[in-house]
Formats: C-alpha cells, structure tokens, sequence
C-alpha cells in the first residue's frame, strides 16, 4: 500500500503543493465535458436542460470538495455517465416515473448507499462481487450510451421492415459533424491532449453554429436563470406506477453505486486506504446530487488522469472542485452546444467503459458466461437495470453447476434472488 501524505505535509511540500495543483486541473480538463453533456443526457426527463446545467456544476463542486476535505483522496466525484442514462432512459422512460419522483428515488438509493459505505456491509459486498461482473456493468452501459448517441444523431434509426434498426442518413449535416467530432477527439486524444474532447466539441459547435445547426437549448444560458433554480432544487415527488417497480428502480440505482464506486476506487486510488472514506463521500454528494436536482455523482474514472498528473491527495479533487464551481462562468455558451457536437464525447467515454471487457476472466466460462449477458442485454434492452439482472441471477447459477460453490457466497445468492424477483413481478404487472 502506498501511504499519502497529510494535506498540511504537502501544503508545506511547494513541489508536492504544485504537483496536486497541475494534477487537479489535469483532472478538470478531462472531465469537464460532464458540464455539457450530463444536462442533455438528464434532459430526456423533461428537466429544464438550463437548470441541470447548474445543477451538474454544483454536485460536481460539492463531490469533489467532499472527496478531498472529507476522504483526502484524489478522487473527482461528478455526475456520471451510467448512471445518468439508468436515471434518465431506464428509471424515467422505460419505468414511467415523473423526474420528480426519479430524483426521489435518487435520494433514497443515496441514503441507503451512504449507511452502508459507513458499515462493514460495503466491505463484505465488495469481497462478494466480482471484477468480472462489475466490469461487465461498466462495459454494457458503454455500449448503451454508445447506441443511445448515435440514435440522436440519426446514424442509426429504426426500422420499418424486418430488423429493429438501420443505418441512417450519414450524409446529414448533423452526422458528418458528429463523425467529424470523433475523428478529432481521436486525434487529440490519441496525442495525449487533456483537453482533447473539450476542444474537438468546441470547434464542432463553431461549425454547427455557422451552418445553422440547432442545439438542445437554442439559445444561451446566462446566468440570470440561477433565479429558477429552485423549480428543480429539492424538487422531489411520490408518483408511482407500482411499488414494485419504485423497489426495483431503488435496488438497481443502488446496485450501480455500489459495484461502480467500489470498482472504480479500488481500481485507482494508489492508497487502498482512501477508498472507504471516499466511497462515504460519494454517498453524501449523491444526496446533495438528489436535493440539488442532479443525476447522481459517481467516482469518475477520469481520476485516473489526474492520478497520472502526480495527484494523490485532497488538494487534488479540491483544485477540480474548485474549478468546476468557476465553470459557473461557461453557462452562457452552453447552450449554444448541439448534440452532435457532443456525440464524439460520449463515444470516446463508451469506448472507454468498454474496455473493461478486458478485465473479465473470459477463461473461465463460469465467469465469462454471466459478464457476457450483463453486456449485450443492457444496450439491446435498453435497460440498465434489466441487463445487471440477467448477468447476477446467472452468476451463482453458473457456479453451481460448474461444482464451484466455494466461489459464491450468501450475498451472491440473496442478489441473484432478489433480480429474479423484480424481474418476474415487473413481468406481471
């Protein structure tokens, strides 16, 4: 184990205090793409694309704070990508709940989630779950968010004749900008440029503005609507199709939190020893997250940026936090953004998730088998929760018939069993 400094032992280190500085912002620059693309991701809601705006920056300031004030880690805790689009196309859409009642369902799942990142529980849950199926979850949201992009730019549209799906209009002012997007992003990020997506979306929606291409918005986001704020600022509602499906949509938000945020701290903090506090104070942004009208917040894997800057204690998520408060600054261009100019993120970002696959035991079929159905069910359902479910129920099933019950524990099966029965009542209902 790497053991950090104290915060003061570096503030007293002027080449350690500089390192975690460049480091924070390092790790500003690569994550704050989330500023322009969580609101329209959360949007599909009917939440005020303007005031997800404000909200997404605040929760990410806050997140941040908490994680180098309170755990002392590097850690950058943002609205995330995942978890954004179970909040949005599972929760919401697929669900039927009202936004107010999504964030209410937030808020618990936080709650929840928070309690058991201050127990033993967290550590008993960690042991329990593989690297294979949380990075199968991780994966299969990518390919999800990856569908759901090119969908918006109509690459891929639906289908009136025998397949679900079809190639669309690659010709479209819209398509070729976003294509042309990601062939940028590639190049700058293939060059190692920090601020690589940031600045291939920033010349995109130059283009996209000179050929009249209309953004999410339409117009700008000047500062004066912080005055609205409060339509969505605690805004929560109780509107239920059905308690089962308010159960299931709850168990599967925390389901995420927990293997995600587990997954991505023991993965990237040098310091094994900041993951529990971080993971606490994940839980407490979420519930800010939820209260400030945000989708949740989540580990960012783009720590590991600022990991590679020389960041290894608070200083360095306080600097983010900092600057992602400033960003406050950029809402009046914000809104002159399109989705296609977007798109080139959120692929690069799916790309990434899905290079989890690579940390899947493919070997062992046991292990392989259950990953392998989290993955293509999550994107061809085109729910999140749905796809966790398959893969987990599979799981212990799969080991037992292998002969390999030492390899499963009660807490596997009591998750097994609790996804079947979401699953089988939401199929009566």
């Amino acid at each position: 184990m790497n053991k950090t400094p104290s915060l003061m032992e570096v503030i007293h280190d002027k080449k350690a205090f500089h390192r975690e500085i460049i480091a924070g912002v390092t790790g500003y620059f690569a994550i704050m793409y989330v500023i322009f693309v969580n609101p329209q991701i959360v949007a599909v809601t009917g939440m005020p694309v303007k005031l997800v705006t404000f909200a997404t920056i605040f929760a990410g300031a806050i997140g941040c704070l908490l994680a180098g004030f309170w755990a002392k880690s590097p850690m950058i805790i943002v609205p995330g990508m995942g978890i954004n689009a179970l909040f949005s196309y599972t929760i919401k859409n697929e669900m039927g709940f009202t936004w107010e009642t999504t964030l209410t369902i937030a808020l618990i799942s936080s709650i929840i989630f928070t309690a058991i990142s201050f127990s033993s529980i967290i550590d008993k849950i960690a042991d329990s779950i593989t690297q294979s199926l949380k990075s199968a979850i991780t994966a299969g949201i990518g390919a999800f968010l990856a569908f759901v992009a090119l969908t918006k730019i109509n690459l891929v549209v639906s289908s009136t004749s025998g397949s679900v799906v079809k190639f669309g209009n690659i010709l479209s002012t819209p398509a070729l900008l976003a294509i042309l997007g990601i062939v940028l992003t590639l190049i700058f990020q293939i060059r190692g440029y920090s601020w690589g997506m940031v600045g291939s979306m920033a010349i995109i929606t130059v283009i996209a503005l000179l050929l009249h291409v209309q953004s999410t918005t339409g117009s700008a986001i000047p500062i004066s609507e912080l005055t609205k704020y409060p339509h969505i600022l605690a805004h929560f509602g109780f509107v239920i199709p059905s308690w089962i499906k308010f159960i299931t949509a709850i168990f599967a938000m925390l389901m995420l939190m927990i293997f995600e945020g587990v997954g991505i701290c023991k993965g990237l903090l040098p310091d094994q020893s900041q993951v529990k506090p971080t993971l606490q104070a994940t839980g407490i942004s979420n519930i800010a997250a939820a209260i400030l009208g945000s989708s949740p917040t989540v580990d960012a894997a783009e720590t590991g940026a600022a990991i590679t800057a020389g960041g290894r204690t608070g200083i360095t998520s306080i600097t983010t936090g900092i600057l992602f408060l400033a960003s406050i600054i950029l809402t009046p261009i914000i809104g002159y953004i399109p989705s296609c100019a977007t798109t080139s993120i959120i692929i690069l970002t799916a790309c990434s998730m899905m290079g989890n696959i690579k940390m899947i035991n493919m070997d062992d079929f046991t292990d392989w088998f259950p990953a392998f159905l989290i993955i293509i069910m999550i994107p061809f359902t085109g729910n999140i929760s749905v796809g966790m479910a398959f893969g987990f129920i599979m799981y212990p099933i799969a080991k037992l018939v292998a002969g390999k019950r030492e390899e499963i524990n009660p807490i596997n099966i009591i998750i097994a069993l609790l996804f079947a029965a979401s699953l089988s009542v939401t199929a009566l209902i």
